[in-house]
């Protein structure tokens, strides 16, 4: 139990950091590309995807078009569409080829990444930089240990996909209260089949 408890506590403290660090500009940008487009495209790899596929049904309570890249029923993507393109490292072919497809057709991007000097950097209209150790080693791995960041703990991209799933959550409270909504408003959409 004391693993679990050490480790929980550390994951939150780094997210709420990495949360707190975010560009606010970037945020309202990413919220009003939402609001505006007519449907939002959602796209991800491996837990990166897990973590957007969250959101997306968020959004989907919510009252937005929403849809996860991959799904069968996803369709094309349109100039009045958004993408959220989530990629820790920025170079997940899967997601760096879906933004890049949805500029050509001038789609909004909106990145969550922890690398803005990636190619998926080079799509996004919107960037929101979770500064956070990926599946890529941190840079200074010496020196964070001596500091008692054992990131063993939090293998590989455990600190990026906690950090953007709390900032996802966070931002649909924030949709909550600028849409007027309330829990119950998001029940009725809920699914019934299951």
């Amino acid at each position: 139990m004391e693993i679990i408890k050490k480790t929980t506590e550390e994951i939150t403290r780094h997210a709420l950091a990495v949360i707190d660090k975010i560009d606010e500009d970037q945020v309202s940008e990413m919220i009003e590309t939402i609001i505006n487009s007519d449907s939002v495209f959602i796209v991800g790899t491996g837990r990166s995807e897990l973590v957007g596929q969250m959101f997306a049904m968020r959004l989907m309570h919510l009252g937005f078009t929403v849809y996860v890249v991959g799904d069968v029923t996803t369709p094309a993507i349109k100039e009045t569409d958004c993408l959220i393109a989530i990629s820790g490292s920025g170079e997940t072919k899967t997601v760096t080829l879906a933004a890049s497809t949805s500029k050509d057709v001038n789609a909004s991007v909106i990145g969550i990444t922890a690398n803005l000097e990636s190619t998926l950097s080079n799509s996004l209209d919107v960037a929101i930089h979770i500064d956070s150790k990926t599946k890529e080693p941190w840079k200074h791995y010496t020196s964070n240990v001596l500091k008692g960041d054992y990131d063993d703990l939090t293998p590989m991209g455990t600190l990026f996909e906690d950090s953007t799933h709390l900032f996802l959550d966070g931002l649909i409270a924030e949709f909550m209260a600028l849409l007027g909504k309330k829990e119950q408003d998001l029940k009725m959409r809920h699914a019934i089949i299951e």
